[in-house]
């Protein structure tokens, strides 16, 4: 395919942009970073430099407007800027990030840090006033209409956006990052930049003989880079992935200047029309009026003003209803929208919380308590809707109950109000009413089966969960696995489902299965999916039972560039077979009418632009059209889940052999009771955990110099310690003690005292003995072991070794510990050994992991992640 050329003649009509946000100050602790002015300057001028640049002034906007040390980023006003180019720009997106990063403990959800940015206690919510690469900013540009979309992130943890870099298929999309995974980086000077964006902004401005296209920019920023270190001394190498061809991002500084486009006071009559609506609608968004939609009129005035509509919904929906929504926006043939729609998603429990207290939308708390779990709707989920659409009625019913702002008598907001902070929720005034208008499209949950799997047919519909439960149990390496119950209503009725299941053991079996195989757990079906179609998981793709909605099983059936196929789908998935159970609530999408007390000033012509949207949804060919494209089932004239049509995506291709045409047997709705119950179990399910570290502190660990500094034993543990919470049990054993003698304990084990044991590690010695490894590790086990009354407890030993005296231990003793470690109480070990080659098959490290379901990491692993996971999966803690 020929390179994209936005001002190449046949783009000449398509709408560009970029967006360039830059973050200078922070709040907190965090530090300011003043090269980051330098950087927004070297952008604009890399992306309209006379002669080379692909955009026009006008195309950009830039965050902040003026810059300066006192200038504030908030995500609000970042959030808005990504919807708005999603929908307007026909052509290149270019969005660029400079500023702070961050990222849990396991590298997993990078998070763009603004000016009051912060990091809590709440292991829900561990970043405040961040946008997540993951679940906020990918998302929207996942929806682009742009013909290009180009994301360079110039952060600390830039590289770990690459895991969640999932473009549409068929998309074009280029993500270039400012180093490797897990790589932090120096902040620049403020004269020059950081080194990156000088770097690319040079790329840009002086290329010769060609166009500069993304893949030359990689090529050459990896070579500026080259002879550079970033922090910790690790090598500087920008890294990208690219979903398309190839696009050209500037044209050689020796190419002939194009003949410029007359002025505005030269144009012709017609082009003036749209040229003033242009500049009226700009100076209305400079004044504070908030989204502008600029769109010219094909008659001689300009566009008014549209109404604009928020519309909350579920993370499992949020991809169809924006869909829905922006063709709701678009129709009409005159060129003016009279509605404007945002869509955006929040958890399920969240928004539950938020309207159940829903004055804290309007009027948050002054202050957070020390754990940081604060109720904060505006933060957490967005501004007040007009409109909510949850997956199932039950998340409705239970926002409802006792009225909307009944926080004080919802067991889901106060299972954890003793140390959360919710207590300020029980004050909240009702000030919202919740009119339920109808469902907008069906889908049933099912256990999607890989079809290698010999679980009988006949079981695919009229039975319960338990007995689907009990015919996979005897099946071997099958593993159910459910998104995050806390994000999606699906996933905490598949939760319920599975917690009254008596094959299924119970909550804590449930979760300790869940968590040894894949965490942390994904926070939508789609991401669940995506997750296990990486292929990296060993057999999991192959024999993972997934419970999700029918819709996300039927996307994953289609085949490669059959439409509505997900982009991260790929050929490691098996074909999955649906099995309904008969006794598990279909999700029925209701819409929801939302209505604040005092939002008086145009009630009437919102409440006339809800009904109509809910009307188009349900009753138009177009609006149903969007939600049986993605799988779901649509409304019938009774109101009723429709049987699909042939063609549709649930008969399309292999969805004609593994899902059911008919409306098949479901339960009844859930009690809200029930669902807070099983919220409540599952949040205490996992915890508190009980870790104990074995240190290897024998002298050979300072020889090897493997003991202090930058990827040391000691800095490891205290790495991973993070992962810990307040409930969480948490010792530190010493091994290397005289013969006969017990471990030395350099921190007691009992629960809490986090930041006490971080400080007594890192100021731990080594001892001139050797490591006692064997007797140490039964010492552990057994303490590990004690007050065994709840057998479904985390625990977790953590051996940490230079392999010198690990490799010592007699064959003898290396077959007692085995045994050992798979005793009747289960205890994960994890070993960490920092010598070449430590965990192959065979040797000590590897059968101590697969005894006890643990892990076994060396140089080959990407030790302190791997760590940091291992310890979370224990504790109760969320990473900071």
């Amino acid at each position: 395919m020929p390179l994209y050329d936005a001002r190449g003649e046949e783009n000449r009509g398509r709408r560009h942009r970029a967006v360039l946000i830059g973050v200078e100050h922070y709040q907190g602790s965090r530090n300011d970073l003043p090269a980051v002015a330098t950087n927004l300057r070297l952008m604009r001028e890399a992306l309209t430099a006379e002669g080379t640049g692909m955009l026009r002034p006008e195309d950009l906007v830039v965050i902040p407007a003026v810059g300066g040390s006192a200038a504030t980023v908030d995500q609000i006003r970042v959030r808005e800027a990504l919807a708005d180019a999603r929908r307007d720009v026909t052509g290149l997106l270019v969005v660029y990030f400079a500023g702070h990063g961050i990222v849990r403990t396991d590298g997993s959800d990078l998070n763009l840090m603004f000016t009051e940015a912060q990091v809590t206690r709440d292991r829900r919510h561990p970043f405040a006033d961040t946008l997540s690469w993951r679940d906020d900013i990918m998302p929207e540009l996942r929806k682009a209409r742009a013909d290009w979309v180009v994301v360079i992130l110039d952060c600390c943890f830039a590289g770990n956006a690459l895991a969640d870099f999932n473009p549409v298929s068929g998309q074009n999309f280029a993500l270039l990052t400012a180093a490797e995974p897990g790589v932090e980086i120096p902040p620049g000077d403020p004269r020059t930049g950081t080194e990156f964006t000088a770097a690319f902004h040079r790329l840009l401005t002086t290329g010769k003989g060609g166009p500069v296209t993304f893949t030359s920019v990689v090529t050459g920023i990896r070579e500026a880079m080259a002879p550079l270190r970033a922090v910790d001394g690790h090598p500087w190498v920008p890294d990208e992935l690219r979903h398309g061809d190839d696009v050209v991002l500037a044209l050689a500084a020796d190419t002939p200047r194009p003949i410029r486009k007359p002025r505005w006071w030269r144009m012709r009559p017609r082009a003036l029309k749209r040229t003033t609506a242009l500049v009226a609608a700009v100076l209305v968004a400079l004044v504070g009026l908030g989204t502008v939609y600029v769109l010219h009129s094909t008659g001689d005035e300009p566009c008014a003003l549209p109404l604009q509509l928020r519309v909350l919904t579920d993370p499992d929906l949020r991809e169809t209803v924006q869909s829905a929504a922006d063709a709701y926006s678009e129709r009409g043939g005159d060129g003016c929208r009279t509605v404007g729609i945002d869509v955006y998603d929040a958890k399920s429990t969240d928004a539950v919380e938020a309207f159940r207290s829903s004055s804290l939308w309007q009027e948050p708390p002054a202050t957070c308590p020390a754990t940081g779990d604060c109720l904060r709707p505006q933060r957490d989920i967005g501004a007040q809707p007009d409109i909510w659409i949850p997956a199932a009625g039950s998340a409705w019913q239970r926002a409802a109950a006792d009225g909307a702002g009944g926080a004080s008598t919802s067991p889901a907001s106060t299972s954890s109000a003793s140390t959360s902070g919710v207590s300020a929720a029980a004050k909240a005034r009702n000030v919202v009413e919740l009119d339920r208008l109808g469902s907008v499209a069906y889908t049933p949950m099912v256990l999607g089966v890989p079809d290698t799997v010999p679980l009988p047919l006949s079981l695919q519909a009229g039975q319960p969960l338990d007995t689907l439960v009990s015919g996979l149990k005897g099946i071997d390496d099958v593993e159910i696995l459910r998104p995050d119950p806390e994000a999606t209503e699906g996933a905490l009725l598949a939760t319920e489902a599975l917690y009254r299941a008596p094959h299924s053991g119970g909550a804590g079996m449930v979760e300790q299965r869940m968590a040894e195989v894949l965490r942390p757990m994904p926070s939508s079906a789609q991401d669940l999916m995506c997750a296990l179609a990486k292929g990296t998981r060993g057999t999991l793709e192959d024999y993972a039972a997934v419970f999700v909605p029918e819709q996300t099983v039927a996307r994953f059936n289609l085949s490669a560039n059959e439409p509505g196929r997900p982009g991260c789908a790929t050929e490691a998935l098996r074909r999955r077979v649906a099995y309904y159970p008969s006794d598990v609530p279909m999700l029925d999408l209701p819409f929801v009418r939302v209505t604040w007390a005092g939002a008086d000033r145009d009630a009437h012509e919102r409440e006339a632009a809800v009904r109509a949207f809910h009307a188009w949804l349900t009753t138009d060919p177009r609006g149903q059209g969007y939600f049986t494209r993605d799988g779901f089932r649509g409304v019938a004239q009774d109101g009723a889940p429709a049987t699909p049509v042939e063609g549709s995506t649930l008969r399309y291709g292999d969805n004609g052999r593994s899902l059911l045409a008919h409306v098949p047997e479901t339960g009844e709705s859930a009690a809200a009771a029930s669902l807070n119950g099983a919220l409540h179990d599952y949040r205490d399910a996992l915890g508190p955990g009980k870790v104990l570290y074995l240190l290897d502190n024998s002298s050979s660990t300072a020889d090897k110099r493997v003991w202090d500094g930058t990827g040391g034993l000691k800095e490891l543990v205290v790495r991973s310690m993070s992962a810990l919470g307040a409930r969480d049990s948490l010792g530190v054993w010493m091994a290397a003690v005289d013969d006969g003698a017990p471990p030395t304990q350099l921190v007691m084990f009992e629960p809490g005292g986090g930041a006490r044991a971080q400080g007594a590690v890192a100021g731990a010695k080594t001892a001139d003995v050797n490591a006692r490894i064997a007797d140490g590790l039964t010492r552990a086990l057994k303490t590990l072991r004690q007050d065994a009354a709840d057998t479904q407890e985390p625990r977790l030993l953590v051996v940490m070794t230079d392999g010198e005296d690990f490799d010592a231990v007699t064959e003898k003793d290396q077959e007692d510990l085995v045994s050992t470690a798979g005793g009747e109480v289960r205890v994960r070990i994890v070993t960490v050994s920092l010598r070449n080659g430590a965990c192959a098959p065979g040797s000590l490290g590897d059968r101590l992991a697969r005894a006890s379901a643990g892990r076994c990491l060396d140089p080959a692993d990407d030790i302190a992640a791997g760590l940091s996971a291992e310890v979370a999966k224990t504790g109760t803690g969320d990473a900071e």
